[in-house]
């Protein structure tokens, strides 16, 4: 009867083995955001798990106390006892007396181990790992009270690793980092598409929202050549023909090589009085956002929405003091969508280029670098 206590006291300690197992597993794979969720959830143990994640260390240094403990114990009370049942099966066969004690102990130790490490180490793991989330907060509420017990213990053995952490000049951390670089949540999502939890389409916008910010505007503007341009000194009717040709909705205006500004389709429109002959008027040509070709996406975009436009021309100031500023290109709106979700087709793309004059006026049609529309 005896023997048989002891092997349930075993199966008791492995079990309460597999216990800090699965917590030490749990703490350390866990997802802070899931658990601050669950928390405000009211779900039963969240507030348990989540303390837990905020004194890692003090729970870490139980987990390790009662790992230790419960290792210990099943060798000191289990091992006499399987060994001993092992030796008497061996006492029947023709091995000499002292070496049947000896292979029994270690089948015994055998034995235990395989149980202890299956049982009381491999299985837990994979549950918490599995599903890190649901099983702190199922054992937290009783971790924490086992850490609150042996208080005084796991605070002194905690010391002296923090101690001998800083000894070689590490600084401990009672919480895990989960903050994640753009490079990682980068790989993160990569993995993700190649696990198929992301579609492609997905991952590309997500990844593209990631790069955004690495992006300047030489990488997306539109090359100064391809731009269509109206001189300042054009009439109504060229600039009229030059917005039909082109399929856009603004051209930029330009005088003695310089970009002045923009022309809208809208602001022709609303001067319906003036004649086809008449020379373009200073009021209908909106003055242009200016940016330089090393700015990034993310300023630019600012920039954008704080002067209320969707273009900008890119120039180089001059080395100098004096001259003018060298037009690179253009950049819109839509090229800083494009950016980050893809290629944007609208009614005004077409497929093949060409390019045609007007009198003075010149025109570069392709892919639509003065697209959408200025409030």
């Amino acid at each position: 009867m005896t023997r048989w206590v002891l092997v349930l006291v075993g199966l008791v300690l492995i079990a309460a083995n597999g216990f800090f197992v699965a917590v030490e597993f749990s703490l350390l794979a866990a997802r802070r955001g899931r658990i601050e969720q669950w928390v405000e959830d009211g779900r039963m143990g969240a507030v348990s798990a989540l303390a837990g994640m905020r004194s890692l260390n003090v729970q870490l240094a139980a987990c390790q106390l009662g790992i230790t403990a419960m290792s210990l114990m099943l060798g000191w009370i289990v091992e006499p006892v399987l060994g001993g049942a092992i030796e008497g099966l061996l006492h029947e066969s023709a091995l000499p007396e002292g070496a049947s004690a000896v292979i029994g102990l270690a089948i015994a130790l055998t034995l235990l181990s395989f149980v202890h490490m299956v049982a009381g180490e491999m299985v837990p793991k994979s549950v918490a790992l599995a599903s890190p989330e649901a099983t702190l907060v199922a054992l937290a509420p009783i971790h924490r009270a086992v850490t609150l017990l042996l208080r005084p213990v796991v605070w002194a053995l905690n010391g002296l690793g923090v101690l001998g952490t800083r000894l070689l000049r590490i600084e401990p951390a009672d919480e895990l980092t989960q903050a994640h670089t753009p490079e990682e949540l980068g790989a993160m999502l990569d993995e993700a598409a190649a696990g198929g939890q992301l579609d492609a389409t997905e991952a590309g916008r997500l990844s593209g929202a990631l790069s955004f910010r690495r992006l300047s505007v030489a990488d997306v503007m539109a090359a100064a050549d391809d731009l269509v341009t109206v001189p300042a000194t054009a009439s109504i009717a060229e600039a009229e023909d030059l917005l039909a040709r082109s399929g856009h909705s603004r051209v930029l205006v330009t005088d003695d090589g310089g970009v002045v500004g923009f022309l809208h389709v809208k602001d022709l429109l609303a001067h319906q009085e003036l004649e086809s002959d008449d020379l373009l008027p200073a009021g209908v040509v909106r003055v242009a956002l200016r940016v330089a070709p090393g700015e990034s996406l993310p300023d630019v975009l600012f920039k954008m929405r704080r002067a209320r436009r969707h273009v900008a021309v890119v120039q180089r100031s001059p080395d100098g003091a004096d001259g003018p500023a060298e037009i690179l290109g253009l950049v819109t709106m839509e090229d800083l969508l494009e950016a980050i979700v893809g290629d944007i087709r609208d009614e005004s793309d077409r497929v093949g280029s060409r390019e045609g004059t007007v009198g003075d006026v010149s025109a570069a049609n392709g892919s639509g670098p003065m697209t959408g529309s200025d409030t």
